[in-house]
């Protein structure tokens, strides 16, 4: 990550700047949002995502430590992800785990958790009638760098 960085450095414009934008290393939050009212679903847990998130952090980091870019904003956001159904979530959120997977590593406790949030998600959906929404709660950072 870290060369790609320092690639983009180079081809910046003069008076160009890199934003950066990338999830935040934590757990994501399932909810169910009515009328105002947000219930918790569950979290989230894949271990691999937040290590390559904290591997984002990092190369950013050295990137600003060796002077390449320095941090004129920064901030955070939340990204939310709106489901149809239980069901909608729990395949879209498999295949996702699928793409990003690392080979020979098991993603079986994953996959099985995110069958429980989806079970627990279609539960509460049933229970809070009509114009509840499923909702996936990301934390994402944003930040704008300058060239140094």
């Amino acid at each position: 990550m870290v060369h790609a960085l320092e690639e983009i450095h180079r081809l910046l414009k003069p008076n160009g700047f890199l934003i950066d934008i990338h999830p935040i290393a934590e757990h994501s939050q399932i909810e169910i949002h009515q009328n105002g009212k947000i219930d918790r679903v569950g979290t989230l847990v894949v271990h691999q995502w937040c290590v390559d998130f904290e591997e984002a952090d990092k190369a950013l980091a050295e990137i600003i430590r060796r002077g390449v870019f320095a941090v004129v904003e920064k901030g955070s956001f939340d990204t939310l992800t709106y489901y149809d159904t239980a069901s909608e979530m729990g395949t879209a959120l498999k295949e996702s785990i699928h793409k990003y997977v690392r080979e020979g590593e098991p993603v079986d406790e994953e996959v099985s958790q995110v069958e429980t949030l989806a079970v627990q998600a279609e539960k509460l959906l049933k229970a809070a009638g009509s114009g509840a929404e499923l909702v996936l709660r990301e934390r994402d950072h944003i930040g704008r760098l300058r060239p140094i």
